[in-house]
């Protein structure tokens, strides 16, 4: 029997890694280093405890989750030719809910990391029953925004072969780095142009994400090889329901370039070693603001006495 290789800490960038950095410094080393290797029982009590309470989500990061991962299921059955019956497949997706509060609110995952892990049940935040009432409505309303929107009425004309649902792949080199990039869903359109989507369950204003989208268009173009001229960027909010075209061209493209390089340069500025991926807590800094504290997952550890 073949021994499973052992798993290295090996620096890459990603859009939620770039803004867990620019927010704090502490917390990015928590997620990123503190908590590594936190995913076996056997692990440093520490280090597990990091990596617990690096899967926490608040209320509505889980509702977000929940309305990708249904709409992920639901293309799927689209495109195998299933059909789709709205009001019951939402309940479903409503009752999948309750189980995973219930799950949360006895606190399995601190056995079982990799299930439904809120913030608000780890840190006996007082929230009605109202509020909760409030993040499944929101859900189902996304989801049956999501079925009536003429932008899946397109989709659903184009051959299910040209869709991307798991993304044609996740990461790329970018300069000798290692980039995780990926859009919602792809697909081509029937005009030829490829159309990146990316969904959205909040109140943002529209165009908010212009840099993650702006990211979709290097992704197309150092991955997929397919300019900018020929993307389109889709940011689909669904509470809405709006959906939201962003252009790119060469130069904007260069600018995001521009923007990872300096971000990566800054990750590495604060490694022990750079080459070998190797950090040092007392490198990273505390953030000075007391208002991103009182929601970090990290708070039990940093700043207990804001309990």
């Amino acid at each position: 029997m073949l021994a499973m290789a052992e798993l290295t800490n090996e620096f890459s960038w990603s859009r939620s890694r770039d803004s867990t950095f620019q927010e704090c410094r502490r917390q990015y080393y928590y997620r990123y280093y503190g908590s590594w290797g936190g995913w076996s029982a056997e692990a440093d009590p520490a280090v597990r405890r990091l990596y617990i309470l690096k899967q926490l989500s608040s209320r509505q990061q889980w509702a977000g989750r929940v309305v990708h991962d249904a709409i992920e299921l639901a293309l799927h059955g689209l495109r195998d030719g299933r059909a789709i019956p709205v009001e019951p497949f939402i309940r479903d997706v409503i009752e999948g809910m309750r189980g995973d509060w219930r799950s949360s609110k006895a606190g399995r995952y601190r056995e079982l990391p990799k299930t439904a892990a809120l913030f608000e049940h780890e840190y006996n935040v007082d929230i009605k029953k109202e509020a909760w009432q409030a993040i499944s409505n929101n859900v189902a309303a996304c989801l049956r925004n999501f079925f009536r929107l003429p932008l899946l009425a397109t989709i659903r004309r184009t051959a299910p072969e040209h869709w991307s649902i798991e993304h044609w792949s996740k990461m790329f080199d970018f300069e000798g780095t290692q980039v995780w990039i990926a859009p919602d869903f792809g697909f081509w359109t029937e005009d030829g142009r490829l159309a990146l989507v990316d969904w959205k369950t909040g109140g943002g204003a529209p165009g908010g994400a212009s840099f993650q989208l702006g990211c979709y268009a290097l992704y197309a173009a150092d991955l997929l090889k397919v300019p900018p001229k020929q993307v389109d960027l889709l940011e689909v909010n669904l509470r809405e329901p709006v959906v939201t075209a962003i252009t790119w061209d060469d130069d904007r493209l260069e600018e995001i370039r521009e923007q990872l390089r300096l971000s990566i340069r800054a990750m590495k500025a604060y490694l022990a070693d750079p080459e070998a991926n190797v950090a040092m807590e007392s490198n990273f800094e505390l953030t000075e603001d007391l208002r991103l504290c009182r929601w970090c997952n990290f708070r039990a550890v940093c700043r207990p006495e804001l309990a």
